[in-house]
């Protein structure tokens, strides 16, 4: 098994965030159903107003409803963290993916844009990634995967809660 390893750095609200991201070759033997899946179903305080317009730039350009159903898709973290260093995995069985993101839903990003994370791969690599993100808010996350010419995308939400003051007196 042949391994290739990328590293990207992206700011995060004034914060470098290192991405290891490692690419196992191997033959894939899953076939895609051919029946068109709904995109992701937003929650109700999510707006794809700001990832529609990262969406939009890409090429071929997409958006948020017209992405296919994520199902081969692995979008793995704490369903509740603490504010701070969050790991994120990411993995693809859809063949031929050649691009990922991480973008958020929130009503109004921090950043100003709705991509958190990015990764270009080769079209017949086995992808699974890990991002640290650096949260201080609860997020509803949507992983974005471009495989044969599709889209395909899979949402979730990370709560994210205030650590506990310390009252111990001595």
């Amino acid at each position: 098994m042949k391994m290739h390893y990328a590293y990207h750095c992206l700011s995060l609200a004034g914060q470098i965030v290192v991405i290891s991201t490692a690419l196992c070759w191997a033959a894939l033997t899953q076939a895609q159903s051919a029946l068109p899946h709904p995109g992701p179903n937003l929650p109700l305080n999510s707006s794809a107003k700001k990832a529609d317009e990262f969406l939009s730039t890409l090429r071929p350009p997409t958006s948020v409803q017209a992405l296919e159903n994520g199902s081969d898709l692995l979008l793995d973290f704490p369903g509740i963290a603490s504010a701070g260093p969050i790991r994120f995995k990411v993995v693809s069985t859809i063949p031929r993916t050649n691009g990922m993101w991480l973008l958020n839903l929130s009503p109004q990003p921090e950043s100003g844009s709705a991509l958190f994370a990015s990764v270009t791969l080769e079209p017949s690599a086995l992808p699974e990634t890990t991002f640290l993100l650096n949260l201080s808010k609860t997020q509803v996350i949507l992983l974005v995967v471009r495989a044969g010419g599709k889209y395909y995308g899979l949402q979730r939400e990370i709560k994210i809660g205030l650590p506990m003051p310390d009252n111990s007196t001595k």
